[in-house]
């Protein structure tokens, strides 16, 4: 990896840890106040990277996740919660920002 490609992926990984960090600071003022959070985060694959393992599907709480030869996330169900994020030994998946339409 040449340095241009190795500070682009740092970049990446910055905005996905902000991502993380913005949804957890909206969670901890949601608890104080009694609201339940709800998060515009999801998971995303990226399928050049998945090696369809499954410890994502294992690792989901919500049971978001189904893996044949790789992970598909069912974004009705995903809660953004990121634990598939930190368990990806391929580092396939990530938190996106997602807003969808009424």
């Amino acid at each position: 990896m040449n340095r241009r490609e190795e500070i682009r992926d740092l970049k990446r990984h910055a905005v996905e840890i902000q991502a993380r960090l913005d949804f957890l600071e909206m969670r901890i003022n949601s608890i104080g106040r009694g609201i339940p959070a709800a998060s515009r985060l999801k998971a995303t694959v990226d399928v050049e990277k998945c090696a369809g393992c499954g410890i994502c599907q294992e690792v989901c709480p919500v049971d978001a996740i189904e893996v044949d030869d790789c992970a598909q996330i069912q974004m009705r169900l995903c809660t953004g919660c990121g634990r598939c994020v930190q368990e990806c030994p391929q580092e396939a998946l990530s938190l996106r920002s997602m807003v969808f339409a009424a």
